[in-house]
């Protein structure tokens, strides 16, 4: 019984100490327009590109409507696509090195980082 007892707390420990999330898309972020201000497709790509500048992120835009994304930070690396219009924008999980990605589950940062982005970028689009 006190072995029993002893695995089961070890579990409880080492699942509480997990360092990964599952995975998760940022889909159908409103761009928000004002009586004061429309935005345009073009208008939200300079915004999201402003973003991503301010926070470290590498970005450029790959075709209409779609933006690639890369952070570097230490040994990790997070690529993601960004896809917009004039209305909305979405955040894609793309790839990465060193985050610990299995198809489902990833390094907790993965949220923060993208988190922090779609608050920048909401940020730039309000103004």
């Amino acid at each position: 019984m006190k072995k029993l007892c002893l695995v089961l707390a070890a579990t409880l420990v080492l699942s509480a100490c997990s360092t990964s999330v599952p995975i998760r898309n940022f889909d159908s972020n409103p761009v928000p327009q004002t009586a004061n201000k429309t935005h345009t497709a073009d208008s939200v790509k300079t915004n999201i590109l402003k973003a991503c500048m301010k926070l470290g992120w590498t970005c450029r835009a790959s075709e209409d409507g779609k933006i690639l994304g890369k952070l570097d930070i230490r040994k990790h690396q997070l690529r993601v696509d960004i896809n917009y219009n004039a209305t909305e924008y979405s955040i894609d999980y793309k790839d990465s090195i060193n985050l610990d990605y299995d198809g489902d589950k990833i390094h907790r940062q993965y949220i923060n980082w993208v988190s922090n982005l779609v608050r920048n970028i909401d940020a730039e689009l309000a103004y």
